[in-house]
């Protein structure tokens, strides 16, 4: 297939910038002419978006939208209107708009759709440790894979190209390690394209209509995915080396195996894959290489998809050749890579016994620590006036389920609250509460849930739970925010956001419109009134959802902030109180005088919530005026 592909920038006059490899991937997505862009905030895919909103107007149209299914299906209705389209996600949102995903793929596209999604080998920004190559496979979809920041620009632009020609949506998988890469990025002026918008007309490709309608566009999925490939097989580059070993690497890790190479001054070099289009992969150029080869090493991060490929191939073809990986146990399915065990796996392909254990690093001699709430956290207030509710409704708080969500609220399951047991999906606090309920359990059942979760997947969980009348208090922790991801707007949010919402939504409307038992609003800095609240719900029949509001201490734009200090004379010290204002609270901003050991509080941190003086038994903790800080406004 003949792919009409981009005029690159002029060598004479080069122009860069210093991205992030997922901020290229939007680079490439903005000289590609792109309209529409969506998505919902989750590391490493975060950037991209937060880049596009930059570059918004003259025709660009870049959201947050209220999850990544609603994401996906505007993209695609403007793709159908013969738009070009760019959503972004992290795998875990990939999960939840499989379900368009997968129908939306059957269908193909007319305007070119590309979707960008973060996976996280390794598990350094939370949730499941998942290789969305199986979900490119499952979904019959290409997908491909850049080493660096450069190619995710330059990738994204042909991933345009591709699209519209072959009329399938195409998938850029990016992990945590090309996502979060800097790099100089040569750029290019954005293309200038101008569409009027159609209206499809064709019941057999964009509807469901038909058992015979579906297995059609099964078909013609997988004949696009086929001249897809096609068209990106150059991408895939198979480098002949002067042995008969073989090396097959994909994604980050060959540029670590490139790193690798390169330093080994007068050695035997093997033949070598570099896979780019992780869907569908390059059958031809494997037993290409297979051919030339005793032995050959499949590094790849994850789930042994291009192995499994590698050792059907070789077993089909009749070619002998002896086939080392995570089969061997060479490397481990779980993790991401290094350079240091990519060289490991070169040792083993020349003969080093296997299985290759690689020790851990040694750990320096900090204090462990665990994730906390940010000095001044709203939640962290909401959680000790939890505690306290649960106790006055006459609980001890181990005996009541508390399930949690995700995002911030989360962090309620370290102490010094422990109350969180819970985290599967987003909106699940509220579902997993009534599967609690049903299993008979009699005590308070409590799901706490954040706002921005709350809009994306938790108002059908409500509805469900409202519809039964289940006895259920749903704490929702709003603050204005998706915070954890980077303070990206929610549905509600009203200021100070990169993506204004122009008719912002109700938190306390919506709960009313579900018609649960009872909703209220409370300050949670005032942690007795919203404990009171708290243990009413607790004690009262059906659903009873309390919305704690208060903006991010890390983003509110109060004009002044009054810190508290801790009085000497009344602090008896860390290590005599029986209720320390640390253990009562965790505030990250008390710390303890080395001389006295008495509490201190950093003036610097402190937001001036107040929470360490209601919890001193003492009266040693009061507010320090003279510290008073303002915003500059």
């Amino acid at each position: 297939m003949s792919i009409h592909l981009f005029k690159p920038a002029d060598p004479a006059k080069p122009a860069f910038k210093t991205l992030l490899g997922s901020q290229a991937c939007a680079q490439g997505a903005h000289e590609a002419a792109v309209r529409l862009v969506t998505g919902y905030p989750g590391t490493p895919a975060t950037p991209a978006v937060e880049y596009l909103l930059g570059q918004s107007g003259n025709g660009l149209k870049a959201e947050w939208s209220v999850n990544e299914k609603v994401a996906l299906e505007v993209a695609a209705g403007h793709s159908w209107a013969g738009q070009r389209s760019f959503v972004a996600m992290k795998m875990s949102g990939l999960n939840v708009a499989s379900d368009p995903l997968l129908s939306i793929a059957a269908s193909g596209t007319v305007g070119g759709l590309v979707i960008l999604v973060g996976d996280d080998p390794g598990v350094y920004y939370g949730m499941v440790e998942q290789d969305s190559r199986l979900i490119a496979r499952m979904a019959v979809l290409p997908m491909i894979e850049p080493a660096n920041p450069n190619e995710a620009r330059v990738f994204t632009r042909m991933a345009f190209e591709v699209s519209e020609q072959t009329q399938a949506p195409i998938l850029i998988r990016q992990t945590g390690s090309t996502a979060n890469t800097y790099s100089k990025v040569q750029i290019d002026e954005p293309e200038r394209l101008n569409r009027k918008p159609t209206l499809p007309d064709d019941l057999a490709r964009y509807t469901k209509a038909s058992a015979q309608d579906c297995m059609d566009q099964h078909a013609q999925a997988m004949q696009r995915l086929e001249e897809a490939g096609e068209a990106f097989d150059e991408l895939n580059i198979v480098t002949e080396g002067d042995t008969k070993l073989g090396v097959i690497a994909a994604g980050s890790v060959w540029s670590y195996l490139e790193e690798c190479l390169a330093s080994r001054n007068g050695a035997s070099t093997p033949h070598c894959l570099r896979v780019t289009v992780m869907n569908p992969l390059p059958d031809r150029k494997i037993v290409e290489l297979l051919g030339r080869c005793k032995r050959v090493v499949v590094i790849e991060e994850l789930e042994p998809l291009i192995e499994e490929r590698v050792r059907a191939l070789a077993h089909s073809n009749g070619i002998k050749v002896e086939i080392l990986g995570k089969e061997q146990g060479i490397f481990k399915p779980t993790g991401d890579f290094d350079p240091e065990l990519v060289e490991l796996g070169l040792k083993s392909l020349e003969g080093a016994d296997i299985p290759i254990e690689v020790s851990a690093p040694e750990l320096g001699g900090y204090a462990p620590r665990k994730p906390t709430f940010c000095p001044g956290c709203p939640h962290r207030s909401s959680y000790s006036a939890l505690n306290k509710a649960i106790r006055m409704a006459g609980f001890d708080p181990e005996e009541v389920m508390v399930t949690g969500d995700i995002g911030c609220t989360i962090l309620g399951m370290y102490e010094p609250f422990s109350l969180c047991r819970t985290e599967v999906v987003m909106g699940a606090s509220i579902s997993l509460a009534q599967g609690f309920s049903y299993a008979g359990v009699t005590k308070p059942i409590i799901a706490t849930i954040g706002d921005s979760t709350f809009f994306h997947s938790g108002i059908p969980a409500l509805l469900n739970a409202a519809s039964r009348e289940i006895n259920l208090t749903v704490l929702v922790l709003d603050n204005s925010y998706a915070a954890m991801t980077g303070f990206q707007p929610t549905a509600a949010t009203q200021a100070n956001s990169n993506d204004m919402v122009e008719n912002p939504m109700s938190l306390y409307e919506l709960s009313k419109a579900v018609r649960v038992r009872r909703v209220r609003r409370a300050f949670p800095y005032l942690t007795g009134r919203l404990s009171r609240i708290l243990s009413q719900a607790i004690r009262s029949k059906g659903v009873n959802v309390i919305i704690a509001e208060a903006p991010c201490a890390a983003r509110r734009q109060w004009k002044r902030v009054i810190p508290y200090s801790v009085n000497p004379n009344r602090c008896v010290g860390l290590f005599n109180c029986e209720a320390t204002c640390v253990d009562a609270t965790g505030c990250a901003a008390i710390t303890r005088d080395e001389e006295s050991g008495k509490a201190a509080i950093d003036q610097a941190l402190c937001m001036g919530c107040g929470l360490c003086a209601s919890a001193c038994v003492e009266k040693a903790v009061g507010r320090n005026v003279r510290s008073l800080r303002r915003n500059g406004k």
